[in-house]
Formats: structure tokens, sequence, C-alpha cells
């Protein structure tokens, strides 16, 4: 009778350990397939165009290592931080598949919510990217990419980083020094 519980605790014990490895296989497995994605523009390109109701439509074109927001140079800074924000995009996971009006309105992706950049080098588009609502936390935001149905939830304060004005991504204006004009004894004029 011990001969025969010791038995059977040895074959309780062997399945578990064959379940347990079952369960890391399907975790393994599942895990290769994840949802989170990274959409890179590993190309040079030379034209960003921001469209939102709130803010129009903005085009910033690169010419050589600077911006020009307009027919004016951009602040250097602001455009590099847009650029490298629409060049490498991390996604956490795919939030819906749906483009029905619920999953649109839901996470901000109507006419009047959301942002759309547009990424091209010599008229050839390599990104067009839709931005949503932003997530609970702020530095995440809904977007959809290349008008796929897709719904991600990305990291990155996207929707913060595309909410401009041209006139906010303007190269501040140089001011010209002002002629000084000099009066008789700074200019060393004897007054009698």
């Amino acid at each position: 009778m011990i001969k025969n519980k010791l038995m059977l605790r040895k074959a309780i014990l062997a399945g578990g350990v064959v379940i347990l490895a079952l369960i890391y296989i399907l975790q393994v497995i599942a895990g290769s397939r994840s949802s989170v994605k990274d959409f890179v523009v590993d190309k040079t390109f030379d034209t960003i165009e921001i469209t939102s109701n709130d803010n129009g439509s903005i085009l910033l074109k690169r010419y050589g290592d600077f911006w020009k927001v307009g027919d004016e140079e951009a602040d250097s800074g602001k455009a590099k931080l847009i650029s490298e924000a629409l060049r490498s995009i991390k996604t956490l996971s795919v939030i819906s598949s749906s483009s029905s009006e619920d999953a649109i309105e839901r996470y901000g992706f109507t006419d009047g919510q959301k942002i759309t950049a547009k990424v091209s080098d010599n008229g050839k588009e390599y990104l067009l990217l839709e931005v949503g609502k932003d997530a609970a936390n702020g530095q995440q935001n809904y977007i959809r990419v290349n008008g796929k149905n897709e719904i991600y939830l990305a990291s990155g304060a996207l929707r913060q980083r595309l909410s401009v004005k041209a006139d906010e991504l303007k190269a501040p204006k140089k001011e010209e020094p002002a002629a000084q004009e000099n009066t008789p004894e700074e200019a060393g004029a004897v007054i009698n």
C-alpha cells in the first residue's frame, strides 16, 4: 500500500512537470507573436506635414542641415524633436483591429480630434501617422499607421510633440543691435 501511494505521488508530480513544461512552451510561442511593433523610417526624409483641426496644416521642409516652416527658418531644436519622434515609433500593444465608428470615436480618430503626420522624401511617402487621444498617463497615445485599421498604444507623447502651430516652430528672430547715439560727453566733445 505504501508502494502504491509512492507511485501515485510520483505520477502526479511527473504529470505536473509535464503540464508546467507545456505552459512554458505555449508562453514562448505566444511571446514570439507579440503585438509590440516598432515603426521605423530608416531612410532620410525631407518633408514632414502635420495636420490637425486645431492648428491647420504645417509643412516642415529640410534643406541640408536646417529646416524651414513655410518660407521661414524653423527652430532647429523643435524640428529635430519632431523629426526624431517620427523616425522611430515604439508601440506597446494592439488595442483594436476595428474600424468601427465606436472605436474611431473612443480612441480619438475623428477628423476633429486626430493629428495626422506624413513623412516623405522627394514626394515618396514613408509614413502616414494618425495620432488619436492620449492614454491615461499622457506619455502614451493611440495611433494608426499607414492607413491600416489596427489601433496601437504608442509611447513617446506623440500628440504633445505634434500639437504645434507654425509660429511656434519658427526660429526666433535675431534682433539687430540698435544704433546708439552718442551724447556730446560720450563723444569726447568739450562743452563750454
